[in-house]
């Protein structure tokens, strides 16, 4: 038996789905590229999925979009583009099916290396609640799987992909080398904090703060508006970023000011449905930001009407039949970066931050 089928015969099907077991990590299969991340924000028509991809070719996923293939299907051919045929990483940041339920589709479809995620069960047991889970569960009996903690990091090689919220633990330190951590807030001052969410799940959430040379990205998925609230008063734990992916996909219950206000950042970047997420209210809230250059959103928000959505160079997607184009960025060390609107072939450049 040669060596490649050998390693074939180690794979488990499940279902049709390609699992690596811990005992099997070969190494990802993209080649060396220029030195820059890519970030790719796929429509998963108001989920999450999020492709980071390192110099070295290393890979990770942020939550996998809704079951039904369609998500997967958007996925893997983002892969495609970076010539990507394995992911290492797939973090899965809560279990709801618009993060989750994409997770056993795109096991069928490539192979995965290692899963993060809250841990073997779901705070949510209703049945039109926990479907997402279980279809999930099914790959994660037989996969590497880690639970972390706050602290700790996805090992993405020159990329730091740190835990800031993890399992209900929230960040207690400043967050290490990161600007303007630790300083006083003076946002928290009218902060207002709101009835606790009811869906525990978003309470359960891993959220990732992303450095890659001077660049840094925040993505908390759906925290929640309390929580948001702990990681910054009555001082900044997490510092200032260039780029924020909003909460929640923009919904009223995430995006308090005195978390966005005081993380700054240039960029924000909002993974919306047309009719899920971004609420008015909260894009007031982004647009407000102090610094704030440009908003991209993956879909123009019904709800925003003309006053509160971004000029169509900065929409993903626009209409009903409008659908699957993806924002991409490109990161240099510097801290520049540039993003493209797949559907329109719009690139804008940011220079690094002085």
């Amino acid at each position: 038996m040669n060596g490649a089928l050998a390693c074939r015969t180690l794979i488990f099907l499940i279902g049709g789905a390609l699992v690596l077991p811990a005992a099997l990590h070969p190494q990802a299969q993209a080649p060396v590229r220029a030195e820059t991340l890519e970030i790719y924000f796929i429509d998963t028509e108001g989920g999450q999925a999020t492709l980071f991809v390192a110099p070295s070719g290393s890979s990770m996923l942020m939550d996998t979009g809704y079951a039904g293939g369609r998500d997967a299907e958007r996925i893997v051919a983002a892969m495609k583009e970076q010539g990507l045929t394995m992911l290492d990483h797939v973090v899965i940041t809560h279990y709801h099916g618009d993060h989750v339920g994409g997770a056993a589709d795109l096991a069928a479809k490539v192979p995965i290396r290692h899963f993060y995620d809250h841990g073997p069960y779901t705070v949510e047991l209703q049945p039109n609640r926990r479907a997402g889970f279980v279809s999930y569960k099914t790959i994660r009996d037989l996969a590497h799987v880690t639970v972390p903690r706050v602290g700790d990091t996805v090992p993405l090689p020159g990329v730091d992909a740190q835990f800031v919220t993890a399992s209900g633990a929230l960040l207690e330190n400043s967050l290490s080398g990161a600007p303007g951590a630790g300083g006083a807030n003076t946002f928290c001052r009218d902060a207002k904090l709101k009835v606790p969410d009811p869906t525990p799940e978003n309470q359960e959430t891993l959220g990732l703060a992303i450095r890659f040379g001077q660049f840094r990205l925040l993505n908390l998925a759906d925290l929640t508006w309390n929580q948001e609230h702990q990681l910054v008063c009555p001082n900044n734990l997490l510092g200032t970023f260039d780029v924020f992916h909003t909460t929640r996909h923009g919904d009223t219950n995430s995006g308090a000011p005195q978390m966005i206000y005081a993380i700054r950042p240039r960029v924000a970047v909002m993974n919306n449905g047309q009719r899920k997420g971004g609420a008015p209210e909260y894009w007031k809230t982004v647009r407000a930001t102090p610094g704030l250059e440009d908003f991209w959103q993956l879909h123009r928000s019904e709800a925003g009407g003309t006053e509160n959505n971004s000029p169509d160079s900065f929409l993903a997607n626009v209409t009903e039949t409008d659908h699957g184009h993806y924002l991409h960025m490109s990161v240099r060390t510097d801290g520049s970066f540039s993003i493209r609107n797949s559907r329109t072939g719009f690139k804008k450049e940011y220079a690094a931050r002085r």
